[in-house]
Parts: structure tokens; sequence; C-alpha cells
């Protein structure tokens, strides 16, 4: 299949796509374990979270193709890959829910670093095959008050944010905003692997999700099928012939995304992958799968050239 059918103009940018939220990644993990002596902590946060909004509202398929290919990749690096995936849903979905605007800012900052209080044990804890030992869960319980009052240290005066952290364990709570931030971190907690379990798939932890408190689905639950689809771009999926794709972008139809097959009927790896429209019944769906049992190593830079030729069809 022709990739060129018309220049794009994010072609420059694409060019480096995965370079460039791979550096982001690194330099939040960084800021998340900074000590509270760096005095341009604050300023480092802001232009990586300037630079993060302008990658996603260049491409926000090509964004959660990578950061969910990040988040159920791997048990490496689990502490910033969580936090971006929670990052960029928290984005997309708030102006879908009843989230103040004068709150996205906060939530925003809040989803990269609710969490900043137990960052190196988050990572531990991801590769860690016992239980969380005594001492461990002592300060599992206690890192929303550390996590806030760390960041207050590192010269974050928005109490908002600061709020958001410090409550963001709180039980069944009725700000909105709160709600979105801890649906996130449990939606991407489900399909993160840790080295004890693999990570759910997208479907099973999007069902598990998409209630509310009283039993139907809420604004949230609306938002996340709105936004990510029933199988969102990154993640993997079996096909009505067999093969196994990855999802690059969302259509118009929540179940029916643009894929590549990366591996064929026979389970052999698919070195050119096509372009694939699972709204065609021979393509259709049929079931998610989870990113540790698809034994491929995809080319990225070939289904991102994919994603971008979507946007044409």
């Amino acid at each position: 299949m022709a990739l060129d059918a018309h220049p794009d103009p994010a072609d420059a940018t694409m060019h480096d796509w995965m370079a460039r939220w791979s550096e982001l990644e690194m330099h939040l993990a960084a800021l998340l374990l900074a000590p509270p002596t760096d005095e341009a902590w604050l300023a480092r946060f802001e232009r990586l979270l300037t630079q993060a909004r302008a990658l996603l509202a260049t491409d926000e398929d090509a964004t959660l193709y990578w950061l969910f290919q990040l988040a159920t990749a791997s048990t490496v690096g689990y502490s910033s890959a969580h936090a971006m995936a929670c990052w960029a849903m928290c984005r997309l979905l708030a102006p879908l829910t009843r989230v103040p605007a004068v709150d996205q800012d906060a939530l925003e900052c809040a989803a990269l670093t609710m969490n900043i209080g137990m960052t190196r044990l988050q990572d531990t804890l991801a590769e860690q095959e016992a239980p969380p030992t005594t001492e461990q869960r002592a300060l599992i319980d206690t890192h929303p008050a550390r996590g806030a009052q760390w960041l207050r240290e590192r010269g974050v005066r928005d109490a908002r944010w600061l709020d958001l952290v410090e409550q963001h364990h709180e039980p069944a709570p009725r700000d909105i905003t709160l709600r979105l931030l801890q649906r996130m971190d449990r939606y991407t907690a489900l399909i993160s692997p840790r080295r004890t379990r693999l990570g759910r798939n997208v479907t099973d932890s999007a069902r598990a999700l998409l209630l509310g408190d009283e039993g139907g689905v809420d604004d949230i639950g609306r938002a996340l099928l709105q936004t990510l689809g029933i199988c969102p771009p990154g993640t993997y999926v079996r096909l009505a012939d067999g093969s196994i794709a990855l999802v690059l972008r969302r259509s118009g139809r929540p179940g029916e995304p643009w894929v590549g097959a990366v591996l064929d009927p026979a389970g052999h790896p698919i070195p050119e992958p096509a372009l694939i429209d699972t709204g065609d019944e021979k393509h259709a769906i049929e079931a998610a799968l989870q990113t540790a049992t698809v034994r491929v190593r995809p080319n990225h830079n070939r289904l991102l050239q994919l994603s971008r030729l979507a946007l044409q069809r």
C-alpha cells in the first residue's frame, strides 16, 4: 500500500515521534525522583507539560498508541509510563465530563505527580514477586500526603493540584475531578503488567470502570468509551481471519478502529503491515488481547505511518 498519497503536514514531527515521547518519559522519570533541593524542578516540570501537550495536540491517536504501548508492554519504568498514560487520558476526558475548566491544569499536574511520594517504591513493586512488606504497605498508605509535601518542597503553590494529590486515594469522592483522576489511575493500573501478573486486556479493564457509584454508566464511563473506544490505539486485537493486529487509530465507530496486522493467522510476523478497516466484517475485531501474550516486535515506524494514512480515509 502506498504511503505517500498526500503530503503529511505533521511529517517532521512524526519522523521522530517515539524518540520525542521516550525523551519526555525519561525526563519525567528524573523529575519524579528529583531531590527537594532541586530549585529548578517546577520550571522543568512546566516545560515538560508544555511539550507533552504540544505532541498530544499534533496527533491524539499516535500519542495514545505510544503511551499504551509503554504502559502495557513492560514493567520497566512503571511509574513514569503510568503517569504519562494517566495524564493523556485525563486531558482528553476532562472536557467530556463535568470537570470544571478551572480544574484542568491542576488535574493534569496531579495525574503526572500523584504517586511522587512512592516513585521508587512503585517501580520496585512492579518488579517484585512477593507481596508488599509491612514497611512497604506503610509507605503505600502514606504516599498521598507525603507526595503533596514533596511537591510543596519543590515549589508547588497550586492548592488544587496539591489537594488532588493528597486526596487521590480517598474513598468514593463526590468531586468529579478527583473521581476522574482516580478512575484513570485504576484503569492504567489494570492494563499495566506486574512481575506477578499480566496486565488485563483493555475491554475487561474498561468494563470494570464504566460504572459509577450508583451502578450505571456515568459521565466518566461514557467519556471513556467516546474517547478511547472499546480497543484504544496501542493495544492488540485478534481479527475475524485469525490474524493479530495493533490498533492504530480510532474511527467514528467505537468498536471499529483502524488497525495494522502484525501476525498472520499462523502466528508468523508480518514484515510490512497494511492498514485494515475493522468495519469490514472480514476483518472485524473478535477479541482484545493482553500485550504480554503477543510475541512480536512491532515495526512502530511503519505502523505510525499507516496511522497517519488513515486520516486520509
